[in-house]
């Protein structure tokens, strides 16, 4: 961002605070009685007691408004009572007045966003959070949904749900569940589309690190707080009910499918002879029937040369790279074709807690989490390759211009052809080699969580124990059977007025629309392979902090946490073909039942015929017994087994000052985190023909110091100062040598994928500053400066190689050289309480982050020297912005959130161009009305816009993938007893 862009925006939040600042002089309306109360209520939960855990810190910092958990005085819509306790082992931050707090009426989403300012206010280091009824008030479903409404955060998308989540750029997040690690499968992070948002207390961004934190994740890291019984009074009982519909972008043939969900929850808490007792059972449901179409332009492949009449002569490897004939150009055609994902998928949850409250003293508690997903998925997809074609007629080529300058000289694109059939061999080799795949998927996650704490204080003492285990595991199986369509001609093209390119017609001498014709198909191969990933954890961590005085260091906080973690992986996959000279067609070998006419991409010419992935899930030994292959799964394969075991022992040791600078008060903390990790690793790496066992044993000592600081400038006006170290471990999964294969066609090479043991860790060192402004009654305005030095950031890398006498393009992850990210964020939140009548009921979000990021890459995957790029992943420009509502029974808030045009990978081949992605902005809408004070109807509408994810090479001109979001609508009743 430019100067001249920041000065408005500056100049703004600055006329906003000292408008407000001139409010709160007393030249403005005075709140009414009841909003005062809740100032009060606000103002003293930064006086909440701390622990050494910052999970529960945050977790005070909610409780002492009123507004913790989903099922939480905000939600029930009953009075609380604030605490006001301070906890002899935290200091009070400079420049605040501890004052009696009286009994207020805390409802609804006003409520939750104060909870959420009041943690983001007290933190030590760089945090933002969503809180129970506010993540309620959104259209979202699970975790990873919600998170995006945070400022600084980002998601990515697949297959029409939330798969990652980016903090300021980078993906290197870590994520706990009230400050203990928790993961899916045998990955190191957490599938958020697994957890329901109804499941949830809060949910906590942390930018910055401090020493009781557990390590990883560069980028930052997310503490999922889930509900307790003590988070309201007495009896409640909560649900919903939801129907969604989903309509399909991309695919006008596509029918809608009703989308059930549900969930109940109910706590009780009693008081008895041996302390208050309290106890919480939530369950939860949902189903969706679920599109995803692609349309794919691939990357240049063949080179031609391209006359003024619009013919075309494609060039062998074996020739120069120049015009045949003189007036010629050079052209490079990519093939064409999509994919149309689709599937049902069934998640629950099961989620439990029981607290007890021993004496003032002492209290215990345990959770346990169940997560579960089921699916059924269709991996169908349509084939043109028709850069092998051997003459082109009808070409349009590109008008020369910068976009043609590539290593091999000037070559611009072919934007449109017609690719007529050319047979080379047997009766079933022909060019263009146009066919059609699908992928029938099986697969089911299960993921267990139980945890079981202690907290203790006793005067200047407090303490806690947390013992956790987690055990996850992943099963994918997998049938593909390819069929393909002889003598078919292709007229298509790569770039249309909208930049993305189709088919215009697929034909052959007896069909005019041969893709939806089943008898123009013979059968080609089939492929089979299945995984089961499973990852265990068994955690510790113990955690103390204890009051010094009234001097510099007020308190110190120590612990310790163990951690023992496993993960493997086992699997097979297998190939398979008939007869090449003799192939029967997919009916003939079947039966009619075999094939499907699936709702397919408009721009591919809408529907096509392709295997029934009903028929390959239900009816697999049949297809295998038709192609030789013995019934059920293939064989174990032992090359492709892998098991990890990783030890890690920490211990950290943390001060907490406080002192003055004059008038203006200073706080924060001081301290250090060391780790000592020991791992064994057993696996096979494959270097084209090459098998290699490895059996490695390591052991790493780490040390990440950090420090933090809180100046209160004014009552209102604070920063944030944080400095620090932090380092993430590759993924399991990334660490697996094993070579996963997807074979070749006949005029396509195959691909593979395999990890690398060889892998660092990423580190990185840490620079965050705030300057936070809260305003009288509510909201906030903030201005956040970060800077990140990371050094080993993960990358993947392609090459070529030959694996029984096939070519495949094998990708692998590197460590890259040294980067840099940096950037800003600007921020406001408020309800323009200020206004007259129905306009107060109004509030708006607003947040924008610009972040620059350079990296340095390899310049090949068997070099050692490196290049400048851009941090893949990161986008320049974001901005989520939020409309509020919440007054005459209804609530609703109106979003857009934004990511910024980004590059996806540096140096594709075959010129070596960055693929980029298009910025994009998601539009969400959520209404709800009470029809009484225990039932309200919601309605959802989510991408309203119809956005769309879409990539190119270099220049729009190349097009790569649209992968189309689907539009969702929902309606739900939501009830609390």
């Amino acid at each position: 961002m430019t100067t001249f862009q920041l000065r408005p925006v500056c100049a703004a939040v600055l006329a906003l605070i000292a408008h407000s600042a001139f409010a709160q002089s007393g030249t403005g309306t005075p709140p009414s009685q009841p909003e005062q109360a809740t100032l009060q209520a606000g103002d003293a939960a930064r006086e909440v007691p701390r622990t050494a855990n910052p999970a529960a810190n945050q977790q005070g910092a909610a409780a002492a408004t009123g507004a913790s958990g989903a099922a939480g005085a905000s939600a029930a819509g009953i009075d609380a009572a604030p605490q006001t306790e301070v906890s002899p082992a935290a200091p009070t931050q400079p420049a605040q007045i501890q004052q009696e707090v009286q009994q207020v009426r805390v409802t609804g989403l006003r409520s939750s966003i104060r909870s959420a300012e009041a943690i983001k206010r007290n933190a030590d280091q760089v945090v933002d959070s969503i809180n129970a009824e506010d993540i309620g008030k959104f259209p979202d479903r699970a975790t990873g949904d919600a998170l995006q409404r945070i400022a600084g955060v980002q998601v990515g998308r697949d297959r029409g749900e939330t798969s990652t989540v980016i903090i300021r750029g980078l993906p290197d997040v870590v994520t706990t569940i009230d400050g203990n690690q928790i993961f899916t499968g045998n990955g190191r992070r957490l599938s958020y589309q697994d957890l329901p948002v109804q499941s949830i207390g809060g949910l906590d961004v942390y930018k910055s690190a401090t020493a009781n934190q557990l390590e990883g994740g560069i980028a930052g890291a997310v503490n999922v707080r889930l509900r307790s019984p003590f988070d309201v009074k007495g009896f409640n009982a909560t649900g919903f009910l939801e129907n969604r519909r989903q309509k399909i972008n991309g695919s006008s043939a596509t029918s809608d499918k009703n989308n059930p969900a549900g969930g109940f929850a109910v706590s009780n808490r009693w008081n008895t002879s041996y302390g208050e007792i309290g106890a919480l059972v939530d369950l939860q449901f949902n189903r969706e029937n679920w599109g995803y179409p692609v349309q794919w332009v691939d990357r240049p492949d063949r080179i031609f040369s391209v006359s003024p009449d619009g013919t075309a002569v494609r060039l062998n490897d074996d020739q120069p790279i120049a015009p045949l004939r003189a007036g010629d150009r050079l052209g490079e055609l990519p093939n064409v074709g999509g994919i149309y994902n689709q599937g049902k998928r069934d998640r629950g949850s099961l989620h439990g807690a029981l607290q007890w409250k021993i004496s003032p003293q002492m209290d215990v508690s345990a959770q346990y989490l169940g997560t579960g997903y089921r699916a059924r998925n269709a991996v169908d997809y349509i084939l043109g390759i028709v850069t092998w074609t051997p003459r082109l007629t009808n070409v349009v080529l590109a008008p020369q211009g910068d976009y043609c300058n590539t290593p091999n000289g000037v070559i611009c694109p072919i934007q449109s052809a017609y690719a007529g059939a050319a047979q080379f061999g047997g009766p079933y080799d022909w060019d263009p080699y146009t066919a059609t795949s699908t992928w029938g998927q099986k697969e089911h996650t299960v993921t267990h969580y139980l945890n079981l704490a202690v907290n203790y204080k006793n005067g200047p003492w407090k303490a806690s124990s947390n013992f956790a285990w987690t055990k996850s595991t992943f099963v994918n199986d997998t049938v593909i059977v390819d069929q393909q369509i002889p003598g078919a001609s292709i007229n298509v093209y790569t770039y249309g007025r909208d930049g993305h390119g189709g088919y215009n017609t697929v034909t052959t001498p007896t069909s005019a629309n041969a893709l939806r014709d089943p008898n123009q198909f013979v059968l080609r191969g089939m492929v089979q392979n299945w995984g089961i990933s499973t990852g265990e954890q068994t955690q510790w961590r113990f955690d103390s902090s204890y009051r010094l005085g009234d001097g510099f260091f007020r308190s110190i906080d120590s612990g310790i946490r163990l951690s023992q973690r496993r993960a493997g992986f086992k699997g097979a996959e297998g190939h398979s073909d008939i007869d090449g000279a003799n192939r029967a067609t997919p009916i003939g070998a079947f039966g009619p039942s075999f094939e499907t006419l699936v709702p397919g991409l408009d721009r591919l010419g809408g529907p096509w015929m392709t295997p029934s992935h009903d028929f390959l899930i239900d009816q697999a030994d049949t297809v295998r017994a038709f192609y030789g292959a013995a019934p059920g799964r293939v064989a174990e394969d032992p090359t492709r087994a892998f098991s990890q075991n990783e030890n890690n022992t920490t211990l950290y040791l943390q001060g907490r000052w406080e002192t003055k600078l004059g008038e203006i008060g200073v706080s924060g903390t001081v301290g250090g985190r060391y780790m000592r990790i020991t791992r064994s690793l057993l696996g096979n790496s494959r270097i084209g023909d090459v098998v290699s066992p490895i059996d490695v044993s390591s052991r790493d000592n780490n040390f990440l110091p950090s420090a933090s600081a809180v100046v209160a400038w004014q009552d209102n006006l604070q920063s944030h100062i944080s400095y620090g170290k932090t380092l993430t471990y590759p993924d399991f999964a990334s660490l697996n040598p094993a070579l996963s294969l997807i074979p070749p066609t006949v005029n396509a090479p195959g691909t593979g994928t395999a990890g690398n043991p060889n892998l660092s860790p990423t580190r990185s060192k840490n620079f965050d500053a705030t300057l936070e402004y809260y305003f009288p009654k509510n909201g906030y305005a903030q201005i956040a400066l970060f800077h990140r030095d990371i050094d080993g950031y993960l990358q993947n890398m392609e090459s070529n190689e030959t694996i029984g006498g096939l070519n495949y393009r094998v990708t692998r992850p590197q460590n890259s050289g040294s980067g840099k990210l940096k950037g800003a964020e600007l921020g406001i939140q408020k309800f323009f309480d200020f206004l007259p009548g129905i306009w107060s009921n109004f509030g708006a979000q607003a947040n924008y982050t610009w972040i620059l990021g350079e990296n340095q890459t390899l310049v090949s995957s068997n070099g050692t020297n490196f290049t400048t790029t851009p941090l893949i992943g990161v986008a320049k420009k974001n901005y989520n912005l939020a409309l509020l509502y919440e007054g005459n029974g209804i609530t609703g808030r109106l979003t857009a959130n934004h990511r910024g045009d980004y590059v996806e990978q540096i140096a594709e081949p075959r010129f070596g161009q960055d693929r980029h992605v298009k910025a994009a902005t998601f539009v969400d809408l959520s209404l709800s009305y009470a029809i009484t004070p225990n039932i309200s109807l919601q309605f959802d509408a989510i991408n309203i816009t119809k956005e769309k994810f879409e990539s190119y090479l270099n220049d729009p001109i190349r097009p790569r993938d649209i992968r189309y979001n689907p539009t969702t609508y929902g309606l739900g009743l939501r009830f609390s007893l």
